[in-house]
């Protein structure tokens, strides 16, 4: 007899129980329409809020919305991200931008902290490669999918706005 003193008779009826359950999950989906994706053929569609690799944009006049102010990099918890600023004679600008994509932790802090919204999240997730050097990206390779892919709906900009209480909370509070 075992411990919880249910015998052999008691462990076979349980074990038998436990494989019938099993077996009818089984011929339930047996004959269920798969939902298998033939990806790269097929695409599903991505979700509104998607936010994947990471990019750099340029401004609406066309030149480079970084600044090469560094608060990316500082605020990186992985420190993935290196900047060096170059002084220009209107603005700063970064004159490299490097990003290490396959230690990225994709926690949005870099795109919450951008003054300029320069670095965004796209709305894509496909830079699969079998070699770990593709994906240190420079500031070209940076612009080049920002172009490339569609801009996720995250800008540092209304991710600030999200964060920031409702307006009508700060009008009850001033009374």
């Amino acid at each position: 007899m075992s411990r919880n003193g249910t015998g052999f008779w008691g462990e076979t009826w349980q074990t038998a129980r436990a494989v019938a359950a099993a077996m009818t999950i089984t011929l339930k989906n047996l004959f269920r329409k798969p939902v298998t994706v033939h990806y790269p053929d097929v695409v599903r569609p991505y979700p509104d809020r998607l936010r994947g690799i990471l990019a750099l944009i340029y401004d609406e006049t066309g030149e480079e919305a970084c600044i090469g102010c560094r608060l990316c990099e500082y605020v990186c918890p992985p420190q993935v991200i290196k900047v060096e600023m170059l002084k220009g004679e209107k603005r700063n600008y970064a004159k490299t931008f490097t990003l290490e994509l396959y230690a990225c932790e994709f926690c949005e802090l870099c795109v919450q902290v951008c003054p300029t919204d320069a670095i965004i999240m796209l709305k894509t997730f496909d830079l699969a490669t079998s070699d770990r050097r593709e994906m240190l990206l420079d500031k070209d390779r940076l612009h080049a999918l920002g172009k490339q892919f569609e801009n996720s709906w995250a800008t540092g900009t209304k991710l600030r706005e999200m964060q920031a209480p409702p307006k009508t909370a700060k009008a009850e509070a001033k009374e």
